[in-house]
């Protein structure tokens, strides 16, 4: 029986081990596969940046909640998951504060779209300048936006004063005199005297136990009140039997959103005193409404910017705005610097890009420059026409002073460090246009906002803009356009109130109204008929005028920018 038993357990065994031997013989072969991801991404852009500020004066104050708003458009054949609003400021920051990450909401592919905002805040450490915010989607895979740039003017915090600044006792019933059981009005005129714009102003009118209000409110919401505004408040009044005091003393407390600049106003009247026949007519609106922001300052010219032409890579503008001559040398007067050059130069920088298709970063601008810096990046201006091979569109602007040689009678600019007794230590128009032309390119337009008098040393010149440039015809050579503010024996003027000079002014109003897009002839003629004609409401002469080179002839009037 053991030995049977024995044999059954190997014959067991035998039978299981041939079982796995077959088993391992039957496994299939290994094979690779090479499988790679189907990659559809979304194509975002942003379309329609914009700010968005609570009283519209397009700059962030103190305490004041913006936005900044766009549109995310999905061109793409994959939706956009886990995207993300980038945000980042450079300027003045102090007092401003936002999301630097956000996320948005899913974008559908082939042409979704959502508006999205970004929310600003500031406080009171708010201080004048400008914040530039620098805005990026961020996809998780790599599929990031173009960064988009927005520059805003930041304003300090401008106190508000609430008063109550005059108040009138009358009878609307011929009684002559205040007396009890008799209805008498009080009218108070509330004024803001302060510079800032008084939020939320409410004013609360308090009475004396047994003295009741027939016509009025007690609490009464007078909204926002700007600087110098005045309103004026009527209430009806009357005192029962039951008073016994020789004096009715009101009380009326002023409010606004940061209870601080308000008061709390009292006055005694005292009965049996003698009334007003009838009240003072006071209009509610605004007498004089103060504009104290900077940014309100500007001219009209100089805000909401447009765009005209698209961007052209062969452009180069050399700008330059020549003001401040006392800097340099410090014997001088400060009635010869040039008022607003800076202000026309760096303007006139902002068309360059934004309306006329200059690159940004081939808009060379220059401030109150010196000599040496004038020259280096004219030089530089060179370069980039030699660069392009005769496809570059050139344009050279110039807001400030100038002088003649007095013995070869040559037009100079003046940088800022030039002593006006020795003008060849400037810039010669002369070798200033040779320059231009050394290098062949497409289009030279040369913009000179400066006369040629001489007058700006003379101290009775204050309001004009320095000399007077007058070259001769056979001075602009090549394919040069030369516009100039004024001709002849003229100066060109000043216009304060625009803070650019005349010239200035009416071209970039030009430039903004027909988006650069007008021909020279027709601009020329509408700029020329406006500065003639302002200029001669202050009693001088100024008319600007065109000089083609001898190539260009009569074909200037079709040219464009």
């Amino acid at each position: 029986m053991k030995s049977m038993a024995k044999f059954f357990i190997c014959t067991f065994l035998f039978l299981i081990s041939s079982a796995l031997f077959s088993q391992n013989n039957g496994i299939s072969k290994a094979y690779s596969f090479d499988i790679r991801k189907k990659i559809e991404p979304p194509l975002l852009a942003i379309e329609g940046l914009r700010f968005i500020d609570e009283d519209g004066n397009k700059a962030i104050n103190a305490n004041e909640n913006c936005k900044i708003e766009f549109k995310l458009i999905n061109t793409g054949k994959g939706d956009a998951l886990n995207i993300k609003a980038l945000v980042n400021a450079t300027g003045n920051t102090e007092g401003i504060s936002f999301l630097k990450s956000q996320n948005l909401s899913k974008i559908d592919k082939l042409g979704g779209s959502q508006v999205f905002l970004i929310e600003i805040k500031s406080d009171f450490k708010t201080t004048d300048g400008n914040i530039e915010f620098t805005l990026e989607i961020e996809e998780p895979n790599g599929f990031n936006t173009d960064k988009i740039n927005i520059k805003v003017a930041t304003r300090k915090f401008l106190a508000p004063s609430l008063k109550v600044v005059d108040c009138i006792v009358f009878s609307g019933n011929n009684a002559s005199n205040l007396e009890l059981k008799k209805p008498f009005s009080v009218q108070l005129l509330i004024q803001n005297v302060g510079q800032g714009l008084a939020k939320n102003a409410k004013l609360k009118f308090n009475l004396p136990e047994n003295v009741f209000m027939t016509n009025g409110d007690e609490i009464i919401k007078l909204n926002d009140i700007a600087p110098n505004e005045k309103r004026s408040i009527v209430y009806e009044l009357i005192a029962n039997n039951k008073f016994n005091l020789p004096n009715i003393i009101l009380n009326a407390n002023l409010t606004e959103l940061y209870n601080s600049y308000g008061e709390n106003w009292t006055k005694t009247l005292a009965l049996n005193h003698s009334l007003a026949q009838k009240q003072i007519q006071i209009e509610a609106k605004s007498e004089t409404k103060i504009n104290i922001e900077t940014a309100s300052l500007r001219s009209d010219v100089d805000k909401d910017i447009p765009s005209g032409l698209p961007t052209n890579t062969k452009k180069y503008a050399l700008i330059i705005g020549c003001e401040d001559y006392t800097k340099y040398q410090t014997g001088l007067d400060k009635e010869v610097n040039v008022d607003f050059a800076a202000n026309d130069a760096k303007v006139f920088a902002e068309y360059a890009e934004k309306t006329l298709g200059f690159p940004k970063d081939q808009i060379y601008t220059l401030i109150d420059a010196t000599g040496a810096q004038i020259k280096q990046a004219i030089t530089r201006l060179i370069k980039s026409i030699e660069i392009e091979k005769g496809q570059a569109e050139v344009v050279f602007y110039y807001s400030g002073h100038g002088l003649p040689d007095e013995e070869t009678k040559q037009a100079f600019l003046i940088p800022v460090d030039v002593n006006g007794n020795n003008p060849k230590d400037g810039i010669s128009l002369v070798s200033l246009y040779a320059d231009l032309i050394k290098f062949e390119s497409k289009k030279v337009t040369v913009v000179l906002d400066a006369c040629f008098s001489g007058g700006a040393r003379n101290k009775e010149l204050v309001a004009l803009k320095g000399v007077k440039v007058k070259p001769r015809i056979d001075a602009v050579p090549g394919n040069i356009l030369v516009l100039s503010s004024s001709k002849g024996n003229e100066s060109s003027a000043v216009y304060k109130e625009k803070q650019h000079g005349y010239f200035t002014y009416y071209l970039l109003k030009n430039l903004k109204e027909y988006h650069g897009k007008q021909a020279f002839g027709l601009s020329y003629d509408i700029i020329k008929y406006n500065v003639s004609k302002e200029v001669n409401k202050i009693n001088k002469t100024q008319t600007p005028d065109v000089m083609p080179s001898a190539i260009i002839g009569e074909n200037w009037k079709t040219l464009t920018w």
